[in-house]
């Protein structure tokens, strides 16, 4: 188990896009001990109705923080403040100022509280991250999606196989590839 994550919008979106699996809500709390959202990333949350309704659960009930920079000590501020301009150089359109904002928020708050990992299912985000945050200390790592069904295949989170390939689908991922790629049937 993780001791800290902070959770991006879409993964929240993708785990929350069904009634019948409730896995945003059902599953964070499988996977780390303290979950956090950035208040940027919590109000891209604006769809499915019950992903904002997981997720409202979470933070209601305290599985979830809700947090942001304007609470941190002048030195953590510091670091945000950082951080945060180092990724709006290259992950924030000037033309599309809100593009990207809940990621940029949500990474340069870790950096700034050393949460060691991002949950989102942004593929292409680590290689940002390792170049503009990452220095050896206090570094970032992304778990996906694909990750966290991983840990469930090596069994260091107790979900079955049918139940991800459930959750696969419903975050709108192709049920060959899971069947082939990432958990094939033995």
């Amino acid at each position: 188990m993780i001791d800290a994550m902070i959770v991006d919008a879409d993964l929240c979106i993708k785990l929350g896009g069904s009634d019948k699996y409730r896995f945003l809500y059902e599953l964070l709390p499988l996977i780390s001990k303290k979950i956090y959202i950035h208040t940027h990333a919590r109000g891209e949350v604006l769809m499915p109705p019950s992903a904002v309704s997981q997720l409202n659960d979470l933070i209601n009930e305290g599985i979830i923080q809700e947090v942001n920079e304007s609470g941190l000590e002048a030195k953590d501020r510091a670091v945000f403040d950082a951080a945060y301009r180092n990724l709006e150089r290259v992950m924030i359109n000037p033309n599309q100022p809100r593009k990207n904002k809940g990621e940029t928020c949500s990474l340069a708050y870790a950096k700034a509280t050393g949460i060691p990992v991002f949950a989102t299912d942004e593929k292409n985000l680590q290689p940002i991250i390792d170049s503009q945050l990452n220095t050896g200390i206090d570094d970032i790592v992304c778990l996906r999606i694909v990750d966290i069904i991983q840990k469930a295949h090596e069994g260091e989170i107790n979900i079955k196989r049918k139940d991800c390939k459930a959750l696969w689908i419903i975050a709108r991922k192709n049920k060959d590839t899971f069947d082939k790629d990432i958990w094939p049937i033995e």
